[in-house]
């Protein structure tokens, strides 16, 4: 099976998406079935650790996906740079993925609401960081023949 751009942007896409939706669903669910506990545990030790983990997981997201991009942008052929892009997304994708999930569970064990706010503002991040063309030419900083085999979107690579 050949690859073509196009094909390689929507696999990030669907990747991304399915990323996206598991802890949607999961929050809105657990929303829906727990017991919201209006005075919230503030002698609870994890209201204090949940939430750097959310922000350990941001950094490291954007720390991980520089590192992975970087030699890329070296690479003589775009099929090279795509699929080594491919993998640094998910893995940037599975770092906010991973914390909005833990904060959304453990809503669902202590009805406090800050964790389903953290992770829902994971999600939203998550969201942000959706694939495009555009943001993929930028973050690989293609140029010359890169950009136009890139640009023609159904030709093989």
């Amino acid at each position: 099976m050949t690859s073509t751009p196009n094909k390689i942007v929507k696999t990030i896409s669907i990747i991304h998406f399915a990323l996206l939706v598991g802890p949607l669903l999961a929050g809105a669910f657990f929303y829906a079935n727990t017991e919201v506990n209006a005075n919230g545990a503030t002698n609870d030790i994890f209201i204090y650790i949940f939430p750097l983990i959310a922000l350990a997981g941001i950094f490291a997201s954007k720390v991980i996906y520089r590192l992975f991009l970087n030699p890329l942008k070296q690479k003589e052929h775009l099929r090279d740079k795509l699929a080594g892009l491919q993998s640094a997304s998910l893995i940037q994708y599975a770092l906010i993925e991973g914390p909005a999930f833990l904060n959304i569970i453990w809503f669902s064990q202590t009805g406090n609401l800050l964790y389903l706010t953290i992770g829902g503002v994971l999600l939203i991040y998550l969201f942000i960081l959706r694939p495009n063309k555009a943001k993929i030419e930028n973050d690989l900083e293609l140029k010359g023949e890169h950009k136009r085999q890139f640009n023609q979107g159904n030709k093989p690579l």
